[in-house]
């Protein structure tokens, strides 16, 4: 992570101003870090050594090390804070898109939710040329996408991007922050229908839009076993239940056909980088990585496209 300005300016504040009930420091006055990585007590530590404690230090400083007299300026700060306090602030306290930004449609997530149950535009239309009396094509995944290239080469790459508050991605767990989050640390997403050719990914054939990439399939990397139709209606909310079992593979012995999925994990601390951009990470498999560059769209029928 980089270390903003704003954090930088903060931890200045801090140490600026001494409570009589703090540990006994070495080193007066503030003091301003400045570097780009993790916010943790081992990188904390050794960057306060390097800019601020090594060239400073005196007589009065003799047998602290940096470690101490870094916690020592914290415990001294008005409010007290300790370094992992202090770099929990820092993450929680990051810049976030929410998830409406990126494809700008509303603010109350009705296209998402569409979207990640594999519905939507983007989802069920393909690209055809019998739109126009010129034969020019309609549809066209790269354009009707054009905000999500635009969103994973913009703010996704120095913001956090939101955790969809959808029914897919919540149960009754909570993170240490309090937001909703998958029990499993988990989600994954499958896709039935590959809508976009010249991408080397699935079957969908340019010269035959209208006729074969209406239905065409993605690369197949899954053999689908069975669907609970009524964990699945938590998120769709159609009333059904009972399981639909695929024992075959492919479409040989009572199999599912081509589908693709592709999971995503996180740490149970909330400051690990896995955790904090879980949120950029579905949004690169599920809209960026697999439908805007290979064209992968739509549901498993019974449950949603993306979920826990």
């Amino acid at each position: 992570m980089k270390i903003s300005t704003r954090a930088l300016a903060y931890i200045s504040i801090l140490t600026g101003t001494a409570s009589t009930a703090a540990a006994e420091k070495c080193l007066s006055g503030s003091f301003i870090l400045e570097y780009e990585g993790d916010c943790d007590r081992e990188t904390l530590v050794e960057v306060f050594n390097d800019q601020v404690f090594s060239g400073a230090k005196s007589s009065a400083c003799d047998g602290v090390t940096a470690e101490e007299e870094l916690d020592a300026q914290l415990a001294a700060a008005v409010p007290s804070t300790t370094i992992e306090e202090f770099c929990a602030n820092i993450y929680k306290n990051q810049p976030e898109v929410s998830f409406t930004d990126i494809l700008k449609k509303d603010d109350n997530m009705a296209y998402e939710k569409a979207f990640f149950l594999g519905h939507s535009s983007l989802q069920e239309e393909v690209e055809t040329t019998y739109e126009t009396a010129d034969r020019s094509a309609t549809s066209v995944l790269k354009e009707d996408g054009e905000l999500v290239r635009a969103h994973y080469q913009g703010s996704a790459q120095t913001k956090k991007t939101e955790w969809p508050k959808l029914p897919n991605f919540a149960s009754s767990g909570t993170d240490s922050n309090g937001e909703p989050t998958c029990t499993t640390n988990a989600a994954m997403c499958c896709w039935t229908k590959d809508r976009q050719a010249n991408d080397n990914n699935g079957n969908c054939n340019s010269n035959t839009y209208s006729r074969n990439c209406v239905d065409a399939n993605p690369g197949d990397n899954t053999d689908l076993c069975f669907v609970d139709l009524e964990r699945g209606a938590a998120a769709t909310g159609n009333q059904q239940s009972g399981i639909v079992s695929f024992p075959g593979d492919q479409n040989q012995d009572g199999g599912e056909g081509a589908i693709h999925c592709h999971g995503l994990a996180w740490a149970n601390d909330v400051n690990d980088a896995s955790a904090r951009y879980k949120g950029n990470n579905l949004f690169f498999v599920s809209m960026y990585d697999h439908m805007y560059k290979r064209g992968y769209v739509e549901n498993v029928p019974g449950a949603p496209m993306c979920g826990w």
